[in-house]
């Protein structure tokens, strides 16, 4: 990265992106141009494809969409072949809460931490919920009243989620406040004349009693306050625009661009509300990085932060974001987010989260208290004390650059020039103004698929933070309805119980073509325990056959009989994965041993259910290939993020490929491939009568149509694609059948 030059001998200061896996400051009072040395520092990234999300409270960052003059570039001594590569990268949005002058986007309260979380991680995150929902109803957390709101709001969200309570939206929380035991005692029994008291139903269920939680003007108070959002101008930070995610962000709306992302703030004028949006960010931020595998200082997101002051103040006060933003400093280099602050005001805040900064540009500073924090901050670091007293002579672009991984020394820079254009902060009609047509359209898609929520989900998580419980997961859970309509991952290991109960066809054929592989692997395990005993097989393929039979019983027998125990899921879920493949891979050995080791023949019988089988699991690998594809997880590329880097986590589990970010992403309509299999189907049946209606016109035998004495391959085709049609009956019929039940 280009950021300047040195003021000593002119040379210029290149440093590499990876410094900022340890975290950056922006130090200077107004006029220092700290926000010109940020505005070169997310150029840089953008140059070296790393994309950014920057919280920009009064519009000075929006102008990053406005390109600088080459001619200016070039008599300030600047680099135009890079401006060059700037102009071509990057593409910067500028997102506007509660208006649609720039790119709408709003908060989605109500998405739960992810249920992938460690116990700890849980807690933490489920307490970052209770305390933004705190927050926005103007309770103050550091008094008594709005401490016990936080901890009344986390049971109740932790406890309703576990018990599969749909509070997903304000109104539906607000109720739930105001009478929790009704809800519970409602939700849990239907029946009115079998509902036992409320102390019972807290013994049965392990719930705290939470209507002794609060005093009862405040339950009162607090549904009233949550009710307000569910209406008015209030529900536009929750409605209007892309609703806040993380992935979306990093996405370009074109191959080969780089996101750059500025929140403009100045649309929200309320300073509660402007608090609580940016502890939603910070909380979408965090979540997201605990969802990503690990990386060793390889960056994937620049988050900057502009300003930061009112957010991240000394003790004892408190704001809703600043333990969010903690979190993310003290963790985000393992995930490989390099957090970045910016303020001028270095003695309003917190100095442990600014002592996290490992990297630090620090330019004009005349007031005493501020020139103190520094000295202070610089102790921490061992050193650099002697610069302090050149901090009031430093003119405007001239800083100090405080880095240990660069030098021992603080090195005075001079920040370069800009590639974009500098000056006064974007009005809201500027901001309209440099807005496409083009991100409009590609915002508004965005905004139409996300949407599409299904209605459990609240449910969609663990409360790992609760004392007991876990959501009901698995393929059977999707197919019953747990997931949702819109919901299908592919799942090649368990769901027997779905032939049972499932209400999804294409979960059903699933637990079909597992029931199918099952009879086969036990079938085959026979053969070859026979053919071993003959004396005809050697010893090691039998004992092969049998751990793999093994391994596939237990699983599936597991998932069909202990489906409650999620726990239990849980641990067998990677063992489970890795079984998917393995039993791919067997049957089709076993297939290819049927055509071309005669000697050790399976049986005529066998061989014809064995290559059913055969294709419909097929068919669901081929949907999960189909899939990764579609996240672009399988390019063929050599810089560390192809395929071969994404299999070092071994082919073992899904989850070691793809974060369970990248498995929402990847969810689709079960319906939608459905209707893509019927068209694939009807489409090869079309192509098959069209040769035959062909070799009629033309007087072609079927022998020379479709090759071999007899038509084998014609057979083998239809008996391929009759295999699919019976699957697809079946699975319906079940359906009907359940549905009905």
């Amino acid at each position: 990265m280009q950021l300047g030059t040195n003021r000593n001998n002119n040379e210029k200061i290149d440093i590499d992106s990876d410094i900022l896996a340890r975290h950056a400051a922006m130090l200077g009072s107004t006029g220092s141009g700290k926000t010109v040395m940020a505005k070169a520092l997310i150029e840089e990234c953008t140059i070296d494809d790393i994309p950014s999300l920057i919280i920009d409270p009064q519009g000075d960052l929006a102008r990053l969409c406005l390109n600088a003059n080459d001619k200016d570039i070039k008599e300030q001594g600047g680099d135009t072949k890079r401006a060059k590569i700037f102009r071509e990268k990057a593409e910067v949005r500028i997102w506007t809460p509660l208006r649609k002058k720039g790119l709408p986007i709003c908060i989605d309260p109500f998405q739960v931490p992810s249920a992938n979380l460690d116990q700890e991680e849980s807690i933490t995150a489920w307490d970052m919920v209770s305390a933004g929902f705190t927050a926005l109803t103007d309770y103050d957390m550091e008094k008594p009243a709005g401490k016990q709101v936080r901890t009344y709001l986390y049971e109740i969200l932790i406890h309703m989620t576990r018990l599969d309570v749909k509070v997903n939206d304000f109104l539906s929380l607000s109720r739930a406040v105001k009478s929790p035991d009704k809800i519970l005692a409602e939700h849990l029994f239907p029946d009115e004349t079998d509902r036992p008291d409320w102390n019972e139903i807290c013994a049965e269920y392990d719930i705290p009693d939470l209507t002794g939680m609060l005093p009862k003007s405040t339950y009162d108070e607090l549904s009233r306050r949550l009710a307000a959002y569910s209406s008015g101008i209030n529900q536009l930070l929750f409605s209007n625009g892309v609703p806040i995610n993380i992935d979306t962000l990093i996405k370009p709306s074109k191959n080969g661009k780089i996101p750059v992302n500025v929140v403009y703030l100045n649309t929200i004028q309320d300073e509660a509300q402007k608090h609580y949006f940016v502890q939603e960010i910070s909380r979408a931020l965090y979540s997201w990085m605990l969802e990503q595998q690990s990386v060793d200082n390889k960056l994937k997101l620049l988050f900057f932060m502009d300003e930061v002051a009112p957010y991240l103040p000394p003790a004892p006060r408190n704001p809703p974001a600043k333990d969010l933003i903690k979190l993310i400093f003290k963790q985000a280099r393992k995930y490989g987010v390099a957090s970045v602050l910016a303020t001028q005001n270095a003695s309003d805040v917190d100095y442990k989260i600014m002592a996290q900064a490992n990297t630090k540009f620090i330019g004009r500073f005349s007031q005493p208290q501020d020139i103190d924090k520094v000295k202070h901050l610089l102790k921490e670091d061992g050193g650099n004390l002697d610069m302090i007293k050149e901090l009031p002579n430093l003119g405007p672009g001239e800083f100090q650059m405080v880095s240990p991984d660069v030098s021992k020394k603080a090195i005075p820079i001079q920040c370069r020039w800009l590639y974009t254009e500098h000056g006064a902060p974007f009005s809201e009609d500027q901001v309209e103004k440099n807005t496409t047509k083009a991100l409009r359209n590609w915002a508004k898609d965005n905004s139409a698929k996300s949407s599409k929520k299904t209605d459990s989900h609240a449910s969609a998580a663990t409360a790992a933070g609760a004392s007991v419980g876990a959501r009901s997961s698995g393929m059977a859970a999707a197919a019953l309805g747990a997931e949702g309509d819109d919901a299908f991952e592919v799942r090649l290991m368990g769901g027997l119980s779905v032939i049972r109960d499932g209400k999804d066809s294409l979960y059903v054929m699933q637990g079909i073509t597992n029931a199918m592989a099952t009879f086969v692997l036990l079938w085959s395990m026979i053969v070859l325990g026979t053919q071993w005993k003959d004396g005809e097989l050697d010893w090691s393929w039998a004992l092969l056959g049998l751990v793999v039979t093994l391994s596939v019983f237990l699983i599936i027998g597991l998932e069909t009989f202990l489906g409650h125990d999620i726990e239990l899921q849980r641990k067998i879920s990677k063992f489970a994965r890795f079984s998917q493949y393995g039993l791919f891979i067997w049957l089709w050995t076993l297939l290819s041993w049927e055509y071309y080791y005669s000697d050790y023949t399976l049986g005529d019988n066998l061989s014809m259910v064995l290559e059913v089988s055969v294709v419909w699991t097929t068919i669901f690998i081929a949907l999960e290939a189909l899939h990764r594809l579609k996240l672009g997880r399988l390019e063929m590329t050599f810089d560390g993020e192809g395929v071969f880097s994404k299999l070092k986590g071994g082919m073992g589990s899904l989850t070691t490929v793809l974060t369970k970010s990248e498995i929402k992403e990847m969810e689709a309509s079960s319906k939608e491939v459905m209707t893509g299999l019927r068209w694939l189907l009807d489409f090869c049946t079309f192509l098959i009568f069209g040769a035959m209606i062909w070799g009629t016109i033309f007087e072609k035998s079927l022998e020379e149509i479709f090759g071999g004495e007899g038509t084998p391959y014609l057979l083998k085709f239809a008996l391929w694609l009759g295999s699919i049609y019976l699957l697809i009956f079946m699975a319906q019929s079940i359906v009907i059948r359940n549905t009905r039940d």
